[in-house]
């Protein structure tokens, strides 16, 4: 039973001051996809710590850019450092997230990148995923147009590569190192072997803000730059990565 002693101690207690502003996160992954769920938890906390709240949009993809830059959401959870170079009305955070490699991959025994410099001389048909910026122009710089190609996810890049329809496939290590690590999840054949021949292209990734909300950026820069000192954004990940895991685990593979 609730005593009245309790219920004064209770009144007693300062409550949580009610954020001034809340800020609108959106991110390029689906919300179900694990590095989602960590970039979500990690700005909880960088919210929480600076003074603001924090709510995540579930929006496709490809709009996500866009509704930054249009007001209509405040801030994306993760782009790569020079996407201000596209985007110069973005506000990037100065401490990142992690570090952020591109990568080439091929399928069987015989799949190898020349390099750059030679892809446009040995015409090997590439393709990378739609909406990454980096890849797009680098491919758009390396490979004549008739040679080059983009598609909506991974799993079909993937899958292209194994059956012959492409010879080289460009993205994201993390993004590909989750698909394969989740392989029973995604449905992908196990033969022939999809493997990394290269990486071309490393930088880091960082959250961003509409310019309108670029004050804060400074406190939640720090806010990041401690919970990475102190394990919080490592843990969280391991955390996303497991939880997600099991969910997807096919239910013939629990027994």
């Amino acid at each position: 039973m609730v005593t009245r002693r309790l219920l004064l101690q209770a009144s007693a207690l300062p409550l949580a001051a009610k954020p001034a502003v809340t800020l609108k996160f959106v991110f390029s992954r689906p919300y179900d996809n694990p590095r989602t769920q960590w970039l979500i938890k990690v700005y909880q906390d960088v919210c929480a710590i600076s003074g603001v709240g924090f709510t995540f949009l579930d929006v496709p993809p490809r709009r996500a850019t866009a509704m930054v830059l249009a007001g209509q959401a405040d801030g994306e959870l993760g782009r790569t450092f020079d996407y201000q170079d596209f985007f110069p009305g973005l506000i990037r955070l100065g401490e990142p997230n992690n570090a952020v490699n591109f990568c080439v991959y091929g399928a069987g025994p015989h799949a190898h990148f020349p390099g750059l410099d030679k892809l446009r001389l040995h015409k090997l048909r590439s393709e990378c995923r739609r909406g990454i910026q980096e890849l797009e122009a680098l491919l758009g710089t390396h490979v004549d147009a008739d040679n080059w190609s983009m598609i909506d996810d991974i799993g079909q890049g993937l899958r292209k590569l194994q059956i012959g329809r492409t010879d080289l496939y460009f993205d994201v290590q993390e993004a590909v190192d989750d698909y394969l690590a989740f392989r029973l999840c995604n449905s992908l054949p196990e033969t022939p072997a999809v493997r990394q021949l290269a990486t071309v292209l490393s930088t880091t990734g960082h959250c961003y803000l509409n310019r309108a909300h670029a004050a804060h950026a400074p406190k939640m820069s720090a806010a990041l730059a401690r919970l990475k000192h102190d394990g919080t954004v490592a843990r969280y990940l391991q955390q996303s990565l497991q939880a997600y895991q099991q969910r997807c685990r096919p239910a013939t593979s629990r027994l």
